[in-house]
């Protein structure tokens, strides 16, 4: 999961109808019905051929990557409108372009309404999720636990093992609160680590450690064969538009740090011999 590009968004027609949406959910001002008219506006306008959310999707899925991957796993199709803070706890957001990823249907339903803050009363961790059956409340105000690609950078707080596992490691120390952000985000919401959904995502990225090592090493054959830029180009087209994008991030900075040459010197040759390729 990394940090997605912040200039793509919907035209002024599109953003316009979503603040026309909003407007009527913060027109309510009992909490609980606010949450409640929000669920059925979106349900209701969230649909194929609405104009709007046809306008949303296609802009989500330019920030997917390769063929329209999940922005949580990069692995699955993404096909379902996600609401990085949920709906049902912030309707002044349900309508917010800024809140809104395109994701598969196994993480939006391990996401689902789940969500955690630190409050900014006691700087304690909450989960704000309402237990089944209980009427639902506003959250406290705090800072979110779940790490928002939409703003920040998962490779901020975790580490990719090349070497051997390809799981993710968490970079904070223990008791601090980005320890905690990216436990939370990795094993309690996502599972991008466990044995169900995770032992398949590692075996994916491990395939893609290769698949990026192949394309690099192509891009380098042709290089020394003095390729025409447009063929070059298409080449670093071709490496950008693949899927898992973290691993081709995470192989970047293990060159960066000097711990490519330790487990992958070959690959690690590569960079040497192009190192525009840390740009791409």
């Amino acid at each position: 999961m990394i940090k997605l590009p912040g200039n793509i968004s919907p035209d002024l027609k599109t953003l316009t109808a979503l603040a026309a949406y909003q407007g009527k959910v913060d027109a309510e001002p009992d909490f609980a019905k606010k949450s409640s008219l929000g669920k059925r506006l979106f349900s209701a306008a969230n649909k194929k051929g609405s104009p709007v959310f046809d306008a949303v999707k296609l802009k989500l899925k330019e920030m997917c990557s390769g063929a329209q991957r999940c922005v949580y796993c990069e692995d699955s199709y993404a096909d379902e409108v996600e609401h990085i803070y949920p709906k049902s706890l912030y309707p002044e957001h349900c309508f917010s372009w800024d809140n809104y990823i395109y994701v598969c249907g196994q993480c939006n339903v391990a996401k689902n309404n789940n969500f955690a803050v630190f409050r900014d009363d006691t700087g304690l961790f909450e989960k704000v999720n309402p237990k089944p059956g209980t009427v639902i409340s506003r959250p406290p105000p705090g800072i979110a636990v779940l790490i928002n690609p939409r703003t920040e950078d998962a490779m901020d707080y975790l580490f990719l093992d090349l070497g051997g596992t390809f799981e993710f490691v968490n970079l904070a120390d223990e008791g601090t609160i980005e320890y905690d952000r990216a436990d939370y985000t990795l094993n309690t919401i996502l599972g991008l680590n466990d044995s169900g959904h995770g032992e398949a995502l590692r075996i994916q990225r491990r395939n893609y450690y290769g698949s990026y090592s192949a394309r690099l090493a192509q891009y380098n054959s042709q290089k020394e064969k003095d390729a025409s830029d447009p063929d070059l180009k298409k080449l670093i087209t071709e490496l950008q538009g693949e899927s898992h994008p973290t691993v081709w991030k995470e192989i970047q900075r293990h060159f960066k740090l000097g711990l490519l040459e330790q487990i992958n010197k070959e690959l690690n040759n590569l960079f040497l011999a192009s190192p525009e390729a840390l740009t791409w």
